[in-house]
């Protein structure tokens, strides 16, 4: 008898190939596609679902459509826009994968009879002594494993990644040579994606327009509480930016505090801004045996970005994680997540809760 496996399609050529690959392995795959970008009754909408109602009618696969803006909008944009208003720099794909994707998969799964969850990631999973792990996948420039540190053991013992073992490249030529030239042609969304594109600061000031009108320019001071300029309003700004702030002295300064209660902006000089050591409160581990004793670990504090992970010591001391890096590490942010691997595995990860 065939498994049945529920797989998220979002339209574009990584949903769709993991769905033919599942295929190919005797699969029953059944798609299902989370409306997060915009009302359903928009014309943004309606072309997203019928972008991924046509793919799914091309494999000749079941599919089912699952409108979710409105939950989206309270539980990842609304707290998107709420963190940088708190001075924190968040990530919401995190979130979403939290609160959002990987939670309405498992219900729907289990409500449609789905064994497995599937998706167009390009990660694997393994399990080792009873506990299940994210791993990077084959292609380092698609690896998306920071973005899943928060899964629960449930979810990822139900999880089917296809295009952990392939190159982007592959996928998309492999595309190419079935005849599905337009979705291997189709352009790929980049970032955050309800951003489209665009700069968050944008963002936020065409979905709360309202707040345009409260955020005044503010203070800039040095680290010694000299005032050095002015800046544009602070949520606009994030650890380490030098952009947009108006100094009229010391112009080699950063972003290094951000005060919301006093709308200030507080700079120092950007060789100050290293840290050696953090303590968060907010974390998982995979397997909690594995922090009986101290360990040593590669860390990453950004998702998208080409600087290797800096490799480090955890050690779980009163309910909190210590994290000592071997090399100090630059810009940490409130907000953003920090994510442990042992070689290639991805074995827990946590919230920058503030900085040391």
């Amino acid at each position: 008898m065939q498994k049945k496996v529920l797989l998220g399609m979002s339209g574009g050529v990584d949903s769709f190939m993991a769905a033919w690959y599942l295929l190919q392995q005797g699969y029953e795959v059944v798609g299902m596609t989370l409306n997060t970008v915009a009302p359903l009754s928009s014309v943004e909408s309606k072309l997203f679902i019928k972008e991924a109602k046509d793919l799914a009618l091309k494999l000749g696969i079941e599919h089912h459509v699952i409108n979710v803006y409105s939950a989206f909008k309270k539980e990842v944009i609304d707290y998107f826009v709420d963190e940088y208003m708190r001075g924190r720099t968040p990530n919401p794909c995190v979130r979403c994968n939290e609160v959002i994707k990987w939670k309405l998969f498992m219900e729907e799964a289990k409500r449609l009879g789905c064994e497995k969850i599937a998706s167009g990631h390009y990660v694997r999973v393994i399990e080792k002594e009873g506990f299940y792990y994210i791993q990077k996948g084959k292609d380092p420039a698609k690896d998306q494993s920071y973005f899943l540190w928060n899964l629960p053991q449930q979810t990822l013992s139900k999880c089917i990644f296809p295009l952990g073992l392939m190159l982007k490249k592959e996928v998309k030529e492999n595309a190419f040579e079935l005849g599905f030239n337009n979705v291997a042609n189709k352009k790929e969304s980049m970032g955050v994606c309800f951003l489209q594109g665009n700069d968050y600061r944008h963002f936020i000031d065409k979905i709360k327009p309202e707040l345009k009108q409260k955020l005044q320019k503010g203070e800039v001071l040095n680290n010694e509480g000299d005032s050095i300029g002015s800046h544009e309003g602070f949520p606009y700004y994030t650890i380490g930016q030098k952009r947009g702030l108006n100094l009229y002295k010391n112009h080699g300064e950063c972003v290094a505090r951000i005060d919301p209660e006093h709308n200030r902006l507080i700079t120092a000089p950007k060789n100050t801004l290293f840290s050696s050591r953090l303590t968060i409160k907010n974390f998982i581990i995979n397997n909690p045996a594995f922090l009986i004793s101290p360990q040593k670990v590669d860390i990453r504090i950004r998702g998208l970005d080409c600087v290797p992970p800096t490799p480090g010591t955890i050690e779980h001391k009163n309910k909190e994680l210590q994290i000592e890096f071997d090399e100090p590490v630059w810009a940490l942010t409130p907000g953003q997540s920090i994510v442990f691997y042992k070689d290639d595995t991805m074995i827990g990860g946590g919230v920058v809760e503030s900085l040391p």
